[in-house]
């Protein structure tokens, strides 16, 4: 609910039991109001600290595909933003610079809050999270999808890079897509690329993951994602 929203029906609650109970009692009332003034103020003392980031800024907008994650129309999301979770954000995750552009209500630009304060955040059924990696990790720091969480999780870097071309004199530009794949088992991020890559970390398992990919008839350099969220998944039931 918008905080304007709740804060107009908890003084319209207050008012009305007021009203049923205690009509004559004008310090009841004054208190509860003042109450309530306060929630709103504090909630959106909350909502300035989610926004206290920079102004978020365009990218060269003669490049006509978009660089960012799914859509270039703003979604609603969740974000966790140092320690506390905001819900029914409208976002934008640009992959091409790894950062959340957040819609700020009332104003026509978008903010850019601060990375590394950002613990996770959400779009529709998309959840991201944010890694600090190193080298002895496997990773690097970032946002990455999180497509699978269990025992074994299976994360994707998005990402998005510009291709420009001017060898005809004019200016052309456009944006490629390139995701990698990652496999967090034992606390370490394994890239993975190929089937033989992905079949390496789980050597127990290797013939009847084999045979279960075979009848499902996921053709792995075709259906990449969907290939290895199978493999993992049916790794985790073989060893339940």
């Amino acid at each position: 609910m918008h905080y304007k929203t709740f804060f107009l029906l908890y003084l319209f609650l207050i008012k009305n039991a007021v009203g049923q109970t205690a009509s004559s009692d004008s310090s009841f009332l004054s208190s509860a109001q003042n109450q309530a003034v306060q929630l709103y103020e504090n909630a959106l003392k909350e909502k300035t600290h989610l926004y206290n980031g920079h102004e978020y800024f365009q990218h060269d907008r003669r490049i006509q595909i978009h660089p960012y994650f799914a859509t270039d129309s703003l979604r609603s999301g969740a974000v966790s933003y140092n320690g506390l979770q905001y819900q029914n954000e409208l976002m934008l995750y640009d992959i091409v610079r790894d950062e959340l552009a957040i819609h700020m209500p009332g104003n026509i630009f978008r903010i850019r809050p601060h990375s590394q304060q950002i613990n996770f955040f959400s779009l529709g059924t998309h959840e991201f999270i944010r890694i600090v990696g190193d080298s002895a990790a496997g990773v690097r720091t970032g946002f990455y999808e999180l497509i699978h969480k269990g025992r074994v999780q299976f994360l994707a870097k998005r990402i998005k890079t510009i291709h420009e071309d001017i060898s005809g004199g004019v200016y052309k530009a456009d944006y490629l897509a390139k995701d990698r794949y990652f496999i967090l088992k034992d606390g370490i991020y394994h890239e993975v690329r190929k089937k033989r890559s992905v079949l390496a970390l789980f050597p127990d398992q290797v013939a009847p993951l084999r045979k279960y990919l075979r009848t499902s008839k996921i053709k792995f350099n075709e259906q990449r994602e969907q290939a290895i969220m199978a493999l993992v998944e049916q790794y985790e039931k073989l060893t339940q």
